[in-house]
This record gives C-alpha cells, sequence and structure tokens, in this order.
C-alpha cells in the first residue's frame, strides 16, 4: 500500500497496511477535508484543522480581486497588501501542514488508485461464492472434508482483510485528492501574487506614491516565506498504521 513519510519530499513507497478503517464512504471525492468520514477521531480532528486552513487560504484568494484593483490606482499600498496576503497565505499553509496536509502530486494519486485496483482484483479472486455449500457427503473421508473447510476459511477471512484494505485506502484516496486540491490553490495564489509584485513594480515607475525600499524589502521576504513553506511542505500520502 503507501508508506507514511516523515521528510518533506520523500518519495511514496508501498507497504502492507494495518488497522483498517470500517464503515468508509464509497461517494466522490468531497469538497474540502471536514466533510471525510472518519472512524479515527484523530482523523477527524485533523479534517476540521484542514478545513479552517482552507477557509484561511479561500479568505486569500477573495482578497486577490482589491488587490487587482489597488495596483494602478496606489501601488505602494498594494504592495502593503501583497505583502499581507502573502503572509496569510503562508500561515494557512503551515496551518495545513500542521494537521497533517502533504503536496500530493498526480502521481501520488495514481499510485493508490493502483492500489485500490489491485486491493479490488485480490478481492475478487478470493471472495467464497455466495450459494450456500453442499451438504458433507459421508463418502468423503473426514481430512478431505477439514482441508476444504480450511480453504473456504482461509479464502473468507482473506476477502474480508481486502475488502477492509479497500475501505481504507479508499479514505485515503479522498483525503489526498482534497490535499492535492488545497496545495493546487495555494500554488496559483503565489503566482498570481509574484505576478501583482510584476504589475506594481511596472506602475511605480510614473505613479505618485511609489513603493519605498523598505516597503519592497518586506513584500519581498513575504514573498520567499511564503514559497518556501510551500516547497518545504511534506510530499506523498501520509498513512497511520
Amino acid at each position: 500500500m503507501i508508506s507514511a513519510m516523515s521528510a518533506a519530499n520523500a518519495a511514496p513507497t508501498l507497504i502492507s497496511l494495518s488497522r483498517p478503517t470500517t464503515g468508509a464512504r464509497r461517494d466522490d471525492a468531497p469538497k474540502n477535508a471536514a466533510s471525510l468520514s472518519f472512524g479515527d477521531p484523530r482523523e477527524a480532528a485533523q479534517a476540521m484543522r484542514k478545513e479552517m486552513a482552507s477557509r484561511r487560504m479561500n479568505a486569500v484568494r477573495e482578497r486577490m480581486g482589491t488587490l487587482s484593483l489597488m495596483i494602478k490606482a496606489d501601488p505602494r499600498s498594494a504592495l502593503k497588501l501583497a505583502a499581507e496576503l502573502a503572509k496569510e497565505l503562508k500561515a494557512a499553509v503551515k496551518d495545513y501542514q500542521d494537521a497533517g496536509g502533504r503536496n500530493t502530486s498526480a502521481g501520488d494519486l495514481a499510485l493508490i488508485r493502483d492500489q485500490i485496483s489491485r486491493a479490488r482484483e485480490a478481492r475478487s479472486a478470493v471472495t467464497p461464492e455466495p450459494d450456500a455449500p453442499p451438504p458433507p457427503d459421508p463418502a468423503v473421508n473426514a481430512e478431505a472434508e477439514s482441508r476444504r473447510a480450511q480453504q473456504a476459511y482461509a479464502a473468507a477471512s482473506s476477502a474480508a482483510f481486502q475488502e477492509r484494505s479497500i475501505e481504507r485506502l479508499t479514505e485515503l484516496e479522498k483525503v489526498a485528492v482534497a490535499d492535492n486540491g488545497f496545495f493546487d490553490l495555494v500554488k496559483g495564489l503565489a503566482k498570481a501574487l509574484r505576478k501583482a509584485r510584476e504589475d506594481i513594480r511596472h506602475e511605480s515607475h510614473s505613479a505618485l506614491r511609489p513603493p519605498n525600499e523598505d516597503d519592497w524589502k518586506e513584500a519581498d521576504a513575504a514573498q520567499v516565506e511564503l514559497e518556501r513553506q510551500i516547497n518545504t511542505a511534506p510530499t506523498g500520502i501520509s498513512v497511520r498504521v
């Protein structure tokens, strides 16, 4: 299955799952982390913290329109707002990361989906027939009958294990989709802030009140810290075992 990775930028590997969660939902990927269904209270708490971080990020996204309007009218104030938004976005990313969020890639999603597919194939290969077995034949010796019963029990146990693995992997896929969506939006906002800074610099040449050197130092530092927070976020898919 998917390995837990504590270090940033570690590549995901395959491991076997243990302690699978039962009762997993099978609906489509949710729009936010808080709508996921968890059997573990710790994971439910993490999902709520992620939701709060997502709201914080969305508040920054809503203010980007105001920033665009300010660039021509007042580039100095616009630069100050850009710095403020960069700091707020960095805080949102840190909150999300502290809640277990990861910078999940399309490759990570493909990997976990492949694991789900394999688990489903394994389940199908060992799932016992739904029909009731025929009554024991007195002519069959006891050893053969016992061997058949053991094989049926082993197949049923294996199918149950694969079902639990599928349920757990499906929940992990939903978490990974939510993480991927969050970081995609964050990266888009960071790119938009870089573009806004370029526009502010261009408008500053003819502005009556251009940003001063201290304004640029503060804005530069805020942008660098934001991008560092994004770039050092843990990658891959985390598994609680």
